[in-house]
């Protein structure tokens, strides 16, 4: 359970502070035509360092949410253990 919630909250918060400090700045090419002027296609690169660092937020917020949690769960477990 514990686990479950740390994961669910880690996506959560760290999805939030990835949107709202890393800068998406993904590539968009496009091939024009011989005569010029109208685009024949375009391509949307995937920007890799965002999901990247994305992800790394996400599992260190995950992570550290965890190991708070049992640490304040061993703080309560000595206290009852000391009454």
């Amino acid at each position: 359970m514990k686990g479950l919630v740390s994961i669910l909250a880690g996506i959560i918060i760290g999805a939030l502070i990835a949107y709202f400090t890393l800068d998406y700045s993904g590539m968009t090419i496009q091939h024009m035509g011989d005569g010029g002027g109208e685009a024949i296609r375009t391509i949307n690169e995937l920007d890799v360092d965002l999901l990247l660092d994305s992800a790394l937020i996400i599992i260190g917020i995950s992570a550290f949410i965890y190991i708070i949690w049992s640490m304040i769960e061993r703080g309560q477990h000595k206290r009852e253990m000391q009454r």
